[in-house]
C-alpha cells in the first residue's frame, strides 16, 4: 500500500510537471525556431548562444544546487510541523543569497571581457566584442534566478509543482517578444535585455502560488543549526551541478575554435535532444526527489530500493526507443523544427549530426540524474561532486581526442560517452546507501532495448518505402513505432508498463 501511495504521489507530480514541461518545451521550440530564423548560424548567433550557454551553466548550478540542499531541510521542518522554523530558514536563505548574487553580478559586469576570454577562447574581433556586451547587459538576470530557485524548492515541498515549474514557460516569453518586435529594429542587444526580463518574470510568476501564509521578511538573525548544515553542504552541491553544466560549455568552448556556425550547430542539437527526450526524465527526477527524502527520513531503505529499481526500468522503457528514433530520423526532426529563414539545408546537416550524437547518451544522462537524488537525499554532496569532476575530465579528454578526427560531432559523442562511463560509477557507489536489484534491471533493459530496435527499425522501413514529405515521415514513423513497441511490451509482459497503466486507471477511477 505504501508503494502504491508513493507511486500515486509520484505519478501526480510527474503528470503536473510533464504538462507544464510540455508547455515549456513548446515555448522553447517556438523560441529556438524564431531565433534560428533571425540569427541562423552566424557570428551573432555564436555570440548570443555563448551568453546563453553561460546562463545554462550558472542557472542549473544555482537552481539545482540550492534545490538539492535546501529542500530536504525545509521539507523536514514542514513534516515535523515547524512551519515557523521553515519560514525563518527560507527568509534567511533568500536574504543572504540575494546579497551574494548582487555581488556576483557586479563582478561579472566589471570583468565581462575576462569571462568571454575564458569561456570562448576562440572568439575574436566583432564576435568577441558582441559577446562581451551581451554578457554585461544580461548579467542582472542572475539576481532573480537565485531567489526563484529558493521559491521553487518551497513550492515543491508544499506539492505545488505547477507553481514551481511554470516559471520555465514564463522565462521565454520576453525573448520571443524581443525577437519578433525589437530585433528587426534594435538588433541583437534587445535579446540581451530580454534575458533580464525573463529572469524577473521567472520569479514573479511563482509568487501567486505561495499561498500558505508565508511572506518574505529580510532576515539578518544569527545563523541556525539548519542553515549552517545547509551552507556546509552547499559548496560541494554547487560544484557538482556546476561541473555537470560545464560539460556543455566545454563543448562550446572547443566549438568556438571551429569554423563559423559550429557553436550554433552544437547548441541547436543539444537543445533539440533535451526537448524531445529530457521531458520525462526531468519530470520524474523533480517529482521523485521529495519522495526519496521522505523514505530516507522514515528509514524505509528496502522500499526506496524497489522504487529506484522501478523508476530506472521506466526510464529505460521510455528512452531506449526515443534514442534510436532520434538517431534514425535525425535529419527529418531537425528539418521540421528548425529549417526556415536563415536556417538552411547546410544548417540542418550541421545540426543533425550533433543531435544524433547527443541523443546516444540520453538514457545515461537521465539515469545519472535519478541516481544522484539518492546521494543528496542522504546528505552526501561530496560523492556527486567527485563524480561530476571525473565526468568533466573524461569529457575534456574525449573532446580533445575526437574533435580532431570527426570535428563537431566528436564533441557531442564525447559527452555521451562520458555520461555512459560515469553511469556505471554512480551505479556502483550508490550501493553504499541502497541495494539496487541490478540483475533484474539489466534483464529488463535487454528486453526493452531489443523491442525498441525492432519497433524503430520497422518505423524506418515504413516511411522509406513510400515517398512522403518530412512532416508525414515523422507522423507515420511515430504511429508505427509506438504501436509496434507497445505491442511488444505487452507480449513481453513488461511489469512497469502494467504498473504505470494501473496507476493511471486508479487515478481516473478515483476522480
Amino acid at each position: 500500500m505504501k508503494e502504491q501511495s508513493i507511486g500515486g504521489k509520484l505519478l501526480k507530480g510527474t503528470i503536473v510537471i510533464i504538462f507544464v514541461s510540455v508547455l515549456a518545451k513548446i515555448t522553447t521550440f517556438i523560441t529556438e525556431a524564431i531565433l534560428a530564423s533571425y540569427l541562423g548560424t552566424t557570428y551573432q548567433s555564436d555570440a548570443y548562444y555563448m551568453v546563453t550557454s553561460i546562463q545554462y551553466v550558472v542557472y542549473p548550478m544555482l537552481s539545482v544546487g540550492i534545490w538539492k540542499v535546501f529542500l530536504p531541510i525545509y521539507k523536514e521542518k514542514i513534516t515535523l510541523g515547524d512551519l515557523d522554523g521553515a519560514n525563518g530558514l527560507a527568509n534567511k536563505v533568500i536574504t543572504n543569497f540575494t546579497i551574494v548574487s548582487v555581488i556576483l553580478v557586479a563582478i561579472m559586469m566589471i570583468f565581462s571581457n575576462v569571462v568571454v576570454t575564458i569561456v570562448a577562447p576562440g572568439f575574436q574581433g566583432e564576435t568577441k566584442e558582441l559577446c562581451v556586451r551581451l554578457v554585461r547587459v544580461s548579467a542582472p538576470m542572475y539576481i532573480f534566478i537565485m531567489a526563484a530557485a529558493v521559491y521553487a524548492s518551497m513550492l515543491q515541498c508544499h506539492n505545488k509543482f505547477l507553481g514551481s515549474q511554470i516559471r520555465e514557460v514564463a522565462s521565454h516569453i520576453p525573448t520571443i517578444i524581443a525577437a519578433i518586435l525589437l530585433f528587426p529594429r534594435f538588433g541583437i542587444m534587445s535579446l540581451g535585455y530580454a534575458l533580464i526580463a525573463g529572469g524577473l518574470l521567472r520569479l514573479l510568476i511563482e509568487l501567486p502560488f505561495v499561498n500558505w501564509g508565508y511572506r518574505f521578511k529580510p532576515s539578518f538573525k544569527k545563523k541556525s543549526q539548519e542553515y549552517t548544515l545547509m551552507m556546509k553542504r552547499l559548496p560541494s552541491a554547487l560544484i557538482s551541478e556546476g561541473v555537470n553544466q560545464l560539460n556543455m560549455l566545454v563543448d562550446k568552448m572547443m566549438a568556438s575554435t571551429l569554423p563559423e556556425g559550429a557553436v550554433s550547430g552544437l547548441n541547436y542539437g543539444h537543445r533539440l535532444t533535451n526537448v524531445l527526450s529530457g521531458l520525462l526524465s526531468s519530470a520524474i527526477a523533480t517529482a521523485l526527489y521529495p519522495q526519496v527524502v521522505e523514505l530516507i527520513s522514515l528509514n524505509k531503505h528496502e522500499e526506496l530500493s524497489r522504487l529506484m529499481s522501478k523508476i530506472l526500468k521506466i526510464i529505460g522503457m521510455v528512452l531506449f526507443p526515443i534514442t534510436i528514433a532520434c538517431i534514425l530520423f535525425r535529419t527529418e526532426l531537425v528539418s521540421v523544427v528548425f529549417e526556415r529563414g536563415s536556417f538552411n539545408a547546410e544548417s540542418v546537416a550541421l545540426t543533425s549530426g550533433t543531435f544524433a550524437c547527443y541523443s546516444a547518451g540520453l538514457f545515461f544522462v537521465a539515469c545519472n540524474t535519478i541516481i544522484t537524488n539518492v546521494f543528496y537525499g542522504f546528505g552526501d554532496t561530496k560523492t556527486p561532486m567527485f563524480i561530476g569532476i571525473a565526468n568533466l575530465v573524461i569529457n575534456v579528454g574525449l573532446n580533445l581526442l575526437l574533435v580532431h578526427y570527426i570535428g563537431i560531432n566528436g564533441l557531442a559523442i564525447a559527452t555521451s560517452l562520458s555520461a555512459c562511463i560515469v553511469f556505471f560509477v554512480r551505479a556502483k557507489l550508490v550501493g553504499k546507501y541502497v541495494k539496487m536489484h541490478w540483475g533484474d534491471i539489466l534483464k529488463q533493459f535487454a528486453k526493452v532495448l531489443l523491442a525498441s530496435a525492432v519497433a524503430c527499425g520497422l518505423a524506418w522501413l515504413a516511411v522509406h518505402f513510400i515517398h512522403v514529405n518530412k512532416y508525414l515521415t515523422i507522423v507515420i514513423a511515430a504511429a508505427v513505432g509506438v504501436a509496434v513497441y507497445l505491442g511488444e511490451l505487452y507480449v513481453l509482459k513488461i511489469e512497469e508498463l502494467h504498473f504505470v497503466i494501473g496507476l493511471i486507471k486508479k487515478k481516473i477511477l478515483k476522480k
